[in-house]
């Protein structure tokens, strides 16, 4: 199975709020806040930044702090394909 690239795309660009090809920690918390939350996953808001920078430390391949698209895509493809979450 595999996931739409196009919508992992549009996710994507919805969360990079300033449009640099990047999404950084607080965009990236804020997206995926929003992204657990469509998934039907609800959790405090503390829960939410925790968790948020545990996907940053675990796909930020590049170690730069941030999630370019093709380590966001690995994210979302982790939590579709091995946690089951559906993608909206």
């Amino acid at each position: 199975m595999e996931i739409d690239k196009e919508k992992v795309r549009k996710l994507f660009e919805r969360y990079d709020k300033n449009k640099n090809d990047t999404l950084e920690k607080k965009e990236f918390i804020a997206g995926f806040k929003e992204m657990l939350i469509q998934m039907g996953e609800y959790m405090p808001e503390k829960k939410h930044e925790q968790v948020a920078m545990e996907g940053i430390r675990e796909f930020d391949l590049n170690g730069n702090g941030c999630l370019e698209f093709d380590e966001f895509e690995k994210l979302v493809e982790f939590l579709v394909l091995e946690k089951g979450y559906p993608l909206k």
